[in-house]
Order: structure tokens, then C-alpha cells, then sequence
């Protein structure tokens, strides 16, 4: 059964006739948007090439997801272990607030499988837990654990005060007391290495730098890091290729050259309502499970996508193989805190979402050549 990998305005078409419609599309464009980026490291590479080459806006689809995480840590430091170091060296576990448990299931349940056996505070000694949120429910279930009760949007006013008990300075009530704060504190305090579970989406900017603060305090008497959970790790893989790519975590611009970096004015949301100032978009969609939910953009669309059924809309649409499922690729993975490899599944014909992309810097280059 021949399959189908390219269309132009809905209808079957040729690879080669759907570059060029897709390199005359570019070539009309004033400012193209490259975004979704749901592909591999090679995907990702390649996107950047290509958004380099046009002049293109680029963020990624759920950017939005892991923004808390980036300005908090950007703006004001942070102290980052991976997952695989806390399993070793974490004697206390903080899992913090209602999303953590949910989001960072596979992390926790490597805190809770093995004991630490390493550091001297650490090695040898029984791992204890804390959860800090609304619901019991998130307990890691370690019979070594304590629960305490308090509202997600309550959670930043308590570490406040734990805080300010540590260095010395006086503060109110609260929502949980002051017996309740001082057991939160003491916890913290008493570990040989802490680490603290959160999600930044669930806590935004604000609650995630009071998160850094409270770690950034520990350390001055203990050792304390963080393990922030996202819920998108892609974005994650996504904002780290963009940064030692262009120098900034997605929401940048190569219009005027090199990459100009810009939150608000380069989100993804923004421009694909038809509010900013990119005329076209390209999508790239080729990662295994549904994508999230992304609103109908207003301006006309390239997608490179592993379903052709969400390639409907679009002007133009390439079919291409899912990274680490039919094909080899490389991957962010949150368990390990950094990129692995991930070996196909099945063989597909189907080219990659990094082939289709360089295929088209190609065809802008021939172009140019052309042109010249």
C-alpha cells in the first residue's frame, strides 16, 4: 500500500512538489514562526537551522509549561541534581504541593526503591518523606513518610515563614502554625542532603524562586537541592537544544540576524493568534502519543507531522517517521534529567522530521542559487 507523505492544501502530492510550494511559501513570508518542536535532538538541530536561515521566530508548543522553571532559575539561581544523583545521596525528600506526585510518578519512585548510599550524613541511613500539599493522595507511599495538610496556593506563604524562622526573624500565623512550620522546618534542617519535588507550573515564577531561596538557604548550613517535574518534557529537551544552540531558552528570533530573546514577544501563543508578527508557521509534530491540545492558528501553517490526520488544515503537510519509534533518536528523558538514546521499535519508510527540515534549507538554497 503506498502511503501518502506530502500534501498541498489538503490534496496528495509529490516530496519534491511540496518542498518547493514550501520554499515559495517561505520565500513570500516577512517573518515565518518555526514552533511546535516536538521531535528529537536531530529534529531540533535541524529546526534551528532552518529557523536561522529565514529569520524565524521559534518556541515550542508548550513552552508555557516550563517558563516558571526557566525565569526563576535564570533571574536568580538554582541549585539542580539529577534524579539519579538524589536516589543515591538524599536522605529527606520533600515531595511539595498537589502536581509533583502526578507529574514526577517515575522520579519518585526511584527516591522511594533504594536507600541513599552515598555522602556521610547520608550513607546507610533510612530515607524519609515529606509531602506538603491538599491531598493525602500524594504520599510516595514510604512507610517513613509524613503528610502535611495545606492548600497548593498556600504552600509559597508557609515557605515564607520557614524562611524567615531559619534566619532568625519573626513572622505570622499562617495558614498551618507555628508548631506546624517549625516541624516543616526542622525536617529540612535536619537532613544530611534535602531534596525538594515540585512542579514550577503548579507554583509559577514567584512560588518557584521562593522554592531556589529555600534551597539556596539550606545550603548555607546543610545540603539541600531541587528536582523540578515537568509535565512537558519535550519543551525541557527543546529549551536546552535552543540554548547552547542560540544562547537563550525558546522565545527568540533570528529577524534581525542573531537571536534576540524576548518572553512575551516571541511566545509561540502569541504569534500563531495572528497578534504577532509572524505570516507563517512552521509546525513540527513528530513525537510518539497525541500532542497536546494547540489553539487553530490564524496564519497559514507547514506541518511536519508523524499524524496525518491533524495535517488537514495546513497549506502544506509532510508526513514523517516518530523519533525513538521508528527510527533511532535521542531524547530528553526526566528520569535521568538529560538526553538518552532511544532505539526504534519498528522500521518505517517515512522520512524523519530532521530530513524533511534540511531538505527545505536545501531547497531555500537552491533557490537562492537559482536566483542569483
Amino acid at each position: 500500500m503506498t502511503v501518502d507523505t506530502a500534501w498541498i492544501d489538503g490534496r496528495p502530492a509529490t516530496l519534491e512538489d511540496a518542498l518547493q510550494a514550501a520554499a515559495g511559501l517561505l520565500d513570500g513570508s516577512r517573518l515565518p514562526f518555526v514552533g511546535g518542536l516536538r521531535t528529537d535532538v536531530a529534529g531540533l538541530r535541524s529546526a534551528l537551522s532552518l529557523a536561522r536561515r529565514i529569520g524565524a521566530v521559534v518556541d515550542h508548543r508548550l513552552s508555557a509549561a516550563i517558563y516558571p522553571f526557566i525565569v526563576a532559575a535564570r533571574e536568580n539561581g538554582a541549585f539542580l541534581a539529577a534524579p539519579a544523583e538524589m536516589r543515591r545521596r538524599a536522605d529527606r525528600v520533600v515531595v511539595m504541593g498537589d502536581e509533583a506526585a502526578e507529574i514526577g510518578a517515575d522520579v519518585i519512585r526511584m527516591l522511594t526503591d533504594a536507600s541513599p548510599d552515598l555522602g556521610i550524613g547520608t550513607r546507610g541511613s533510612e530515607r524519609l518523606f515529606m509531602t506538603l500539599g491538599s491531598k493525602n493522595a500524594a504520599s510516595p507511599g514510604s512507610t517513613a513518610s509524613r503528610h502535611v495538610d495545606c492548600a497548593s496556593s498556600e504552600i509559597v506563604d508557609v515557605l515564607g515563614m520557614v524562611r524567615a524562622g531559619m534566619a532568625g526573624r519573626r513572622s505570622g500565623e499562617g495558614a498551618l502554625g507555628e508548631e506546624t512550620v517549625a516541624t516543616i522546618t526542622s525536617f529540612l534542617t535536619d537532613a544530611g542532603f534535602c531534596c525538594i519535588v515540585f512542579s514550577p507550573a503548579e507554583f509559577g515564577e514567584l512560588g518557584t524562586e521562593q522554592i531556589f531561596g529555600l534551597v539556596a538557604d539550606l545550603n548555607e548550613t546543610t545540603r539541600a537541592s531541587t528536582l523540578p517535574v515537568l509535565a512537558a518534557a519535550d519543551a525541557m529537551g527543546a529549551a536546552l537544544q535552543a540554548t547552547w544552540t542560540a544562547g537563550f531558552p525558546l522565545r527568540f528570533a533570528f529577524g534581525r540576524g542573531a537571536g534576540e530573546h524576548d518572553a512575551a514577544l516571541n511566545a509561540g501563543e502569541r504569534q500563531l493568534s495572528g497578534a504577532g508578527e509572524a505570516d507563517l508557521a512552521i509546525l513540527i509534530d513528530a513525537l510518539d502519543g497525541a500532542a497536546p491540545a494547540e489553539a487553530k492558528a490564524a496564519i497559514p501553517t507547514i506541518a511536519i507531522t508523524a499524524d496525518p490526520a491533524s495535517a488537514g488544515a495546513a497549506r502544506i503537510a509532510f508526513h514523517v517517521a516518530t523519533a525513538g519509534r521508528d527510527y533511532d533518536g535521542v531524547l530528553y528523558e526526566p528520569r535521568f534529567g538529560s538526553f538518552v538514546a532511544k532505539a526504534a521499535q519498528r522500521n518505517s519508510e517515512l522520512p524523519s522530521a530532521a530530513a524533511i527540515l534540511d531538505a527545505l534549507t536545501e531547497q531555500l538554497g537552491e533557490r537562492a542559487r537559482d536566483a542569483a
